[in-house]
């Protein structure tokens, strides 16, 4: 369960991350050999990039008697940096560890939940050396990747554990900007209370109605500055307030997949062709009052379009 990096190549560091803890085992390398057999690689190989393996060790630490160090994980990174190849490889390894764990998924909307579970993850699966251990239940309503072994990684609804019994052991809140009040995770604690379980909520920067997510990152970034290494954990990329979103350096300083799986050419052109405040939000983690202030009634952009350049001042 030690974990072992896969590449000496540096990778940039978050802006706040809770420490990690010397000595603590982890799962990081289970879930890095996982990632490898449902065939993700990357320029420097298979498996996971240098940030999720970092990722993975710190939130999966374990403590002496095994349970794990953190029942929440935290996860505030910016679009396109890889997220979702993760958090597949960390549950399907997870569903793998422990015959019986019991996994609940969401996104945005239940929908976005279900075309990812049936449309993206299970033909990876499928198509993976372990597919022999996986099944997918395709029931509306009752929608899951079901595991030999008894594990199951189903959908949850806003009002109640779905398909998950009277117990979860990993509860993921993916996307989480999108939620306007903390309904999910109310959902999902009371099945965790008896277990050795988890909740990820994992999310980009959100807009003025991310209350829940803000309030994750706020407390997140409190616990890790005060060095807190118990109950949670926090890991957050973000362009700092200060620093240019339009210069290339800065890029290059938070964007932790830059250069492996997205360029530099990609993300220009999206700064060119993107609303500017909503690349600060995607791109770079910037919550409205840094990536729009003062245009929250009418917008930069409109306002900019409806300006008369011959106008006296």
């Amino acid at each position: 369960m030690v974990s072992l990096r896969p590449s000496s190549r540096s990778s940039p560091a978050p802006r706040f991350a809770t420490p990690a803890t010397p000595g603590r085992p982890n799962l990081a390398g289970a879930i890095g050999r996982t990632a490898v057999l449902l065939g993700f690689e990357t320029p420097l190989g298979p498996g996971l990039m240098p940030w999720q393996h970092d990722l993975n060790a710190l939130a999966t630490e374990l403590l002496p008697d095994g349970r794990f160090a953190y029942r929440q994980v935290v996860l505030e990174v910016m679009r396109q940096q890889g997220k979702t190849v993760d958090l597949l490889s960390m549950m399907v390894a997870r569903a793998l560890r422990r015959a019986g764990t019991q996994i609940a998924y969401t996104a945005q909307t239940r929908l976005d939940a279900r075309k990812r579970l049936l449309d993206s993850w299970w033909p990876r699966i499928e198509r993976s050396k372990l597919r022999p251990y996986v099944r997918p239940r395709r029931g509306s309503g009752s929608e899951a990747l079901v595991f030999s072994n008894g594990s199951m990684l189903g959908l949850v609804s806003g009002t109640e554990t779905s398909g998950h019994g009277d117990s979860l052991d990993l509860g993921v809140i993916d996307e989480a900007w999108a939620q306007t009040d903390d309904h999910i995770e109310q959902a999902m604690r009371p099945a965790m209370m008896t277990r050795d379980a988890q909740l990820w909520i994992v999310s980009a920067a959100g807009t003025g109605k991310s209350t829940y997510f803000r309030g994750k990152v706020e407390d997140g970034r409190a616990r890790a500055e005060m060095g807190l290494t118990d109950t949670g954990c926090y890991v957050g990329y973000s362009f700092a307030d200060d620093e240019d979103p339009a210069d290339p350096v800065t890029w290059r300083r938070r964007m932790p997949a830059l250069g492996l799986t997205v360029t530099e050419e990609t993300v220009r052109a999206d700064l060119d062709l993107m609303d500017f405040a909503e690349f600060r939000r995607a791109y770079g983690c910037q919550w409205p009052e840094v990536a729009k202030p003062g245009w929250q009634v009418i917008g930069q952009d409109a306002w900019g379009a409806a300006a008369n350049p011959q106008a006296r001042l």
